[in-house]
């Protein structure tokens, strides 16, 4: 058996690892750990490959008495295993999850079904508990097993402590996997202990119902835990099912469903993306990240666009950099996007990004198909700055409170230095014209960019440059995302 710490700025994770053949992958429940797994693992590892994680803020990862990440969202930890499969497995895997593990399976699945293979959820959390806990008081009874696991817990809950358990278990309830339960697609497996006083066989019967061709099986004398608690017949049905499943034919792939956690890091840049494609590029403003793009990002993969967004040196979860400009950004961009292997791509960039967009065409022709301006900011106001600051200001009062929880965080992880030093190299560039050779009428002609604005953003200088209006203010790709993306269904192929 192997074990070792997986990398994949920014966060890291243990993995135990065993045996050889197709693999399976195994994820633990709240407040867990790869030893979760211990009474499996070696069953499992006879025909397959097996790998158990701790995942980030639980079990190895995480330590209570000194500083070390906080479990991450479904979302961020779904986009996370995802990269570790692809980077890891020559194949998609058979992913199997306890409780809230099973509830990150689901997002991961959803979100990525050409990684997985066959899905086993095991006790699994996902939809939203009753009021009436009468189910759960039914089983209010002891497992045989439950004693011998009760040391396994106390230690990775001490590990864990109690601000990571309150965090993850909050994020838990007010998650609903419903939805993404009807598109699951790969064939799935529900395994239940029968006297599950958590999260009781109720649940389970809920999601066989909710999930298209969904096959229950009930674990005898086990509660929550019946990997542990019944362990032969854990493994004799998860081998059973993975042996079933790989007899059969892969059903066609499907598009998958939208996910806007971080999908990659390239360059000392972290990156979001959904789909494969990478036809439209999106770069934030300033004190920003990709994360704010999410709304706008859903309504373009729902119109067939493929988006990506890097994090900009310094900024979001990108690593740390020293305050560039707009030339200095492009440079770093070009080289990100030759890395991933981008061309002839649609670049948005929103607010200041604007001007760094410009200089990127005009470097790098190759990387860019056409561009989108979002809230430009050149203006030949004689004090251009001051009227930046003053109408940043009056903006504020227009924008939706939802963004301020985004931009607060945003603005506090960037810290004042780096905003300010942004915003001096970039000041430069805002008084005067756009670049020469750009058309101004606000529509693309020949090479000309789609300049957008929100009819409400008091940013842009409507008598230096003429815009296309949409509703919302400065952000109006997140208060408005479906009209902030009409405009730019001219620039599809």
């Amino acid at each position: 058996m192997i074990e070792r710490e997986v990398a994949l700025p920014p966060y890291r994770f243990w993995e135990r690892r065993s045996g050889s053949g197709t693999p399976i992958v195994l994820v633990h429940g709240l407040g867990g750990s790869a030893e979760w797994w211990r009474k499996n693992i070696e069953e499992l590892s006879r025909d397959h490959l097996v790998s158990a994680v701790d995942l980030v803020g639980f079990g190895r990862n995480r330590f209570f008495l000194r500083r070390s990440s906080l479990p991450l969202t479904f979302v961020e930890i779904a986009a996370l295993m995802a990269r570790w499969i692809r980077a890891s497995f020559d194949e998609p895997v058979h992913l199997v999850g306890n409780s809230m593990g099973g509830h990150i399976a689901i997002h991961l699945t959803a979100q990525q079904p050409d990684l997985v293979r066959s899905l086993t959820l095991v006790n699994s959390t996902g939809i939203p508990f009753d009021l009436w806990p009468g189910a759960h008081l039914e089983n209010l009874v002891i497992p045989r097993g439950a004693l011998s696991f009760a040391t396994v817990i106390a230690r990775d809950a001490l590990r864990s402590g109690p601000t990571a358990l309150a965090l993850a278990f909050a994020r838990l309830l007010r998650d609903d996997a419903r939805p993404l339960l009807r598109e699951l697609t790969v064939p799935t497996l529900l395994l239940w202990g029968e006297r599950d006083p958590l999260v009781p066989l109720s649940y389970g019967r809920q999601m066989e119902a909710a999930i298209p061709n969904a096959k229950l099986v009930v674990i005898p004398h086990a509660g929550h835990i019946p990997m542990w608690e019944n362990a032969d017949a854990f493994n004799r049905a998860v081998l059973t099912f993975v042996h079933e499943v790989e007899r059969s034919e892969r059903p066609p792939g499907t598009r998958p469903l939208f996910g806007w956690g971080l999908s990659g890091w390239t360059s000392g840049m972290a990156h979001r993306q959904a789909g494969t494609h990478r036809d439209i590029v999106l770069i934030h403003g300033l004190g920003m990240s990709s994360a704010y793009f999410s709304r706008f990002a859903r309504v373009l993969y729902g119109r067939g666009w493929d988006p990506i967004a890097p994090d900009l040196p310094g900024f979001g979860e990108s690593l740390d950099g020293k305050p560039a400009g707009p030339a200095g950004h492009a440079e770093i961009l070009a080289r990100w996007a030759d890395e991933l292997g981008i061309r002839d791509a649609v670049w948005l960039g929103h607010s200041i990004a604007c001007d760094a967009v410009a200089h990127l065409e005009r470097m790098r022709p190759d990387l860019c198909r056409a561009t989108v301006m979002m809230g430009p900011l050149w203006t030949r106001h004689p004090h251009a700055v001051l009227r930046l600051l003053l109408m940043l200001l009056l903006d504020g009062l227009r924008e939706p409170l939802a963004l301020y929880r985004d931009l607060i965080a945003a603005y506090w992880r960037t810290g004042f230095a780096r905003w300010l030093g942004t915003f001096r190299s970039y000041a430069r560039g805002f008084g005067g014209a756009p670049p020469s050779g750009w058309q101004s009428e606000g529509r693309r002609v020949g090479g000309a960019p789609l300049l957008l604005c929100g009819h409400r953003d008091p940013l842009p200088d409507r008598t230096t440059v003429k815009l296309v209006e949409v509703a919302g203010a400065h952000a109006c790709h997140f208060s408005h995302p479906e009209e902030s993306t009409e405009p730019l269904d001219s620039l599809r192929r």
